[in-house]
This record gives C-alpha cells, sequence and structure tokens, in this order.
C-alpha cells in the first residue's frame, strides 16, 4: 500500500527521534482513513471478531536508511447476539515501510494466503 503524506516531504531520512515522533504524529492524524488497510485478518481470534475502531500508531522504530517500522493497535469485538455477551481486546500489530523524501509512504503488509 503506497499513500503520500505532504506534511513528511523533505523529511530528512535518518535516525532522528524528531523524525520518528513527526511520523507517528502525521499517520496517527490520517490512520482512521487506512484502516481497511491496516486491519489484518483476526481469524487467530475468531471468525465473529470484527474490527472496532481506536486504530493508533503506538511507535515508529527507524531500521535503517529509509526503512521504517510502524508498530499500531486497534480494538476487536465479537457480538453473541444469541446470548447477549460482548467480548473484546486489543490487536497490536507491526508494518514495515519505507519513506521517501517525496513523502510517499510504501507500506509493506504481510499476507498470508489462505
Amino acid at each position: 500500500m503506497k499513500i503520500i503524506l505532504s506534511d513528511l516531504v523533505g523529511l530528512t531520512l535518518d535516525n532522528d527521534d524528531a523524525n520518528t515522533s513527526q511520523i507517528q504524529k502525521v499517520l496517527n492524524a490520517c490512520i482512521e482513513d487506512y484502516a481497511d488497510d491496516f486491519v489484518q485478518d483476526m481469524s487467530h481470534i475468531s471468525q465473529a471478531a470484527n474490527y472496532s475502531g481506536n486504530i493508533k500508531v503506538d511507535e515508529i522504530v527507524h531500521l535503517k536508511d529509509n526503512l521504517y517500522r510502524c508498530d499500531y493497535s486497534y480494538d476487536w469485538a465479537i457480538a453473541w447476539t444469541c446470548s447477549g455477551v460482548q467480548e473484546g481486546g486489543r490487536v497490536k500489530e507491526k508494518v514495515r515501510f519505507t519513506l521517501e523524501p517525496s513523502g510517499e509512504l510504501q507500506f509493506k503488509f504481510l499476507k498470508l494466503d489462505a
């Protein structure tokens, strides 16, 4: 998945806490718009588990050069309508991405074939 964030144009690509904080802030401001891409398969929880919101970038880690890791989390829920019981929790995920000086982020989600 590729997105361009104008607030990151010209950001120097180095291991600077200010940079990773800036990337985290900018991503947090728009990540809900991309929730369909960031929310992964939850069948390891249950076939009935659904995304219930509150997606958030927890941390950005500089790995090397222009390669970063985004640690993020979101809420899930299962509504057992026949019993009136609701279960829920929080999923923590990680995805690597590259950042170009143009503000382009290329996320490399792991997709498993069934």
